[in-house]
């Protein structure tokens, strides 16, 4: 019967106390589902938009906000890297703007790009994000040594513990030296070949001079160059490195000293006039021809047959003189010419327009511009990658680290196993057989939901590291010989009484009898499922909850059944088990996310990676990653649970509700 009638609804008054707690309902409910909706959407960002508090991803219908992401992901979080490429400030992620207007060159360097010999593959960090190209890179060395990683360590000579571990090594272009003899950096090479060529960053000389070189010996002022310099310009952007140096004053001690210290070996010719100053040079640094030969594997007669490199040499020994030799003050400043990626692409203009290089001008890369239009023609895929790539990260580390998922589905089965074995056997005896200290038991269980389980913790990893076999044994065997000898000599005893003796001669026999008869027989259960699932076998609470529905349960059955002659085992399991199917859901649940949950105690009692469960395994991840990959993280470990709520909501609801009814 409702609380208010048919004919009372339809009062003003009424109407209006139903409209006003409909509101409130679905105000409860929108201040519950909106923190979802937030850790949801936090699951699909990064640093680029990690600020914005919306309700969905803006970068999923905008493009701005996807260009940002974009742009992030492939200078791989380096906002300095960025500055660079783009020969431009970019101040935070979140505040790039889009291209106010289009290079007229942007065409011929989209073309052009493919062919550049300066680059560095993007989108390969491996630190709080996992980049898509460092996680096919992964993926493409487990498929090349058939997922056998000690082949593959042995032969990269790295020491690695897991796939997890595997990572690209850092591009050996944007460094003084090339490594390229290293053999992770030659996998790497030949994997970078493959990959998509917007993938690539064309490396921007030009942005490292100012920024690597400019700011930080004039500081980020303009102002203060131009004033050292006698120069106005506007911004550090408008500065080039040129292809030589300039002809006097500052401006040439600059660009000596930065072509000669810090730019790229690769991007740098000496002249052939050099050849003879640079075999003097050589010679000086050896003691004669057969020490160099030794070195370099050779058999060269003397150092006037040494070959010149008038660009560096590929590999790192010859690198080192070649190097010494460009800082060294034999290597004339007027001898020095920098042939970058600018210098190339301009030589590449002058072909295909058909104009005299001397008239090209000097042509910023566009890589800004392009970096925009990569974004706008792939977005469907940028997108679809961004949303699954925090999932994708935590998936990979969760598999790749030992049995982390196999561990907990053992836990959590054995878990659930002996909750419903101990648990209803318990409460049936109470329920069936209402010994007098019924209450007392009952008082004593609900009394252990009183102390919380890290109360606990130490004493337990004590008792687990040295687990007392022979006592428990032993004390065990006089608890029940205790307990039948009592039965039958003092019939009349009461329960409690019985329990309390027995349980001292329990204790006389496991600490004192035991261990002078047989020793001190101690067992470690550390790194068993023994250690997890034997403290949680009893639970105070599901035996309080399963006595009072079984308790409600007819009594007429349990009569019928004795009087067909039903034994104790079949009126438990036919009955009272069949029955029982709702609480025993609750149960079994509650024992499953106990389980499934489970991180300090199988942190402490599993010292041993390969026996964690996914819990300790995603805490490390934690530990490690941006709050957007632990949004994802969360969400994944929610799955399981919400999985077994859903499938068994039917009985859950009925073992929750069914004890209230009756």
């Amino acid at each position: 019967m409702p609380i208010i009638s048919h004919v009372g609804s339809k009062s003003i008054r009424v109407r209006a106390v139903y409209g006003t707690l409909f509101v409130v309902l679905l105000i409860g409910a929108a201040s519950m589902i909106y923190p979802l909706i937030l850790m949801l959407t936090g699951s699909v960002k990064s640093a680029a938009d990690c600020n914005d508090m919306t309700a969905y991803p803006p970068y999923w219908f905008e493009e701005l906000p996807l260009f940002q992401k974009y742009a992030e992901s492939k200078y791989n979080g380096s906002l300095d890297q960025a500055e660079i490429q783009w020969g431009q400030r970019v101040g935070i992620w979140d505040k790039i703007p889009a291209p106010t207007k289009q290079s007229e060159y942007l065409d011929d360097f989209l073309e052009w790009r493919k062919d550049c010999h300066w680059w560095w593959l993007g989108h390969t960090n491996t630190g709080q994000f996992l980049q898509a190209n460092a996680r096919i890179f992964r993926a493409y060395m487990q498929e090349k040594y058939k997922g056998n990683l000690d082949a593959f360590a042995t032969e990269m000579k790295l020491p690695v513990k897991s796939w997890n571990d595997v990572r690209p090594p850092p591009m050996p272009n944007p460094f003084r030296f090339s490594n390229q003899d290293n053999p992770l950096v030659q996998a790497f090479l030949t994997f970078a070949q493959t990959r998509p060529i917007e993938d690539r960053a064309i490396i921007n000389f030009d942005g490292r001079f100012t920024k690597s070189f400019l700011m930080p010996t004039y500081t980020e002022n303009i102002g203060e160059y131009n004033k050292k310099h006698g120069s106005a310009y506007g911004s550090y952007n408008e500065i080039l490195l040129t292809r030589r140096a300039p002809a006097s004053g500052l401006t040439r001690e600059d660009w000596d000293k930065f072509v000669r210290e810090q730019l790229s070996l690769d991007a740098i010719r000496i002249d052939e006039s050099q050849a003879a100053t640079y075999r003097t040079f050589i010679s000086s640094r050896y003691e004669n021809i057969a020490q160099f030969n030794a070195k370099f594997k050779t058999s060269y007669a003397s150092f006037n047959d040494l070959p010149f490199p008038h660009i560096a040499p590929g590999d790192r020994l010859s690198q080192v003189d070649w190097e010494g030799f460009l800082r060294s003050d034999q290597c004339p400043t007027g001898a020095l010419e920098v042939y970058g990626s600018r210098q190339a692409f301009e030589e590449f203009v002058s072909a295909k327009r058909g104009i005299a290089l001397d008239k090209v001008p000097p042509i910023p890369l566009p890589t800004y511009e392009a970096d925009y239009h990569d974004t706008q023609v792939n977005h469907k895929d940028l997108r679809w990658e961004f949303s699954t790539r925090n999932y994708k990260h935590v998936l990979e580390y969760v598999v790749m680290h030992g049995d982390g998922v196999w561990n907990t589905f053992i836990y959590c089965a054995l878990a659930i196993l002996t909750s419903l074995i101990v648990n209803p056997l318990a409460a049936y005896s109470l329920s069936r057989f209402k010994p007098p200290s019924t209450y007392s038991v009952l008082l004593f269980c609900m009394a252990t939901m009183a102390f919380p389980g890290e109360v606990t913790m130490i004493p337990g990893f004590l008792l687990k590291r040295s687990f007392p076999v022979a006592a428990l044994v032993g004390g065990t065997i006089a608890f029940v010989i205790a307990w039948i000898i009592l039965g039958k000599v003092k019939a009349q005893m009461q329960d409690t009484i019985r329990a309390l003796i027995s349980l001292g001669v329990a204790m006389v026999a496991g600490l004192w009898i035991v261990p002078v008869l047989v020793g001190d027989i101690h067992v470690s259960l550390l790194n068993t499922f023994a250690a997890l699932v034997l403290p949680s076998m009893a639970n105070g609470f599901s035996i309080f909850l399963l006595k009072g529905f079984f308790d409600s349960l007819p009594q007429e059955l349990y009569e019928a059944a004795e009087i067909d002659g039903a034994s104790e085992w079949t009126k438990f399991w036919t009955f009272t088990m069949a029955l029982s199917k709702p609480i025993l859901a609750v149960t079994a649940l509650d024992a499953f996310n106990g389980a499934y949950s489970a991180f300090m105690v199988a942190l402490i009692i599993i010292p041993d990676q390969r026996m964690w469960t996914l819990m300790v395994w995603l805490y490390q991840l934690q530990s490690q990653v941006h709050p957007a990959v632990v949004f994802a993280a969360l969400v994944i470990a929610a799955v399981p649970t919400l999985l077994v709520f859903i499938f068994c909501q039917n009985l859950i609801m009925r073992g929750i509700v069914v004890p209230t009814e009756k």
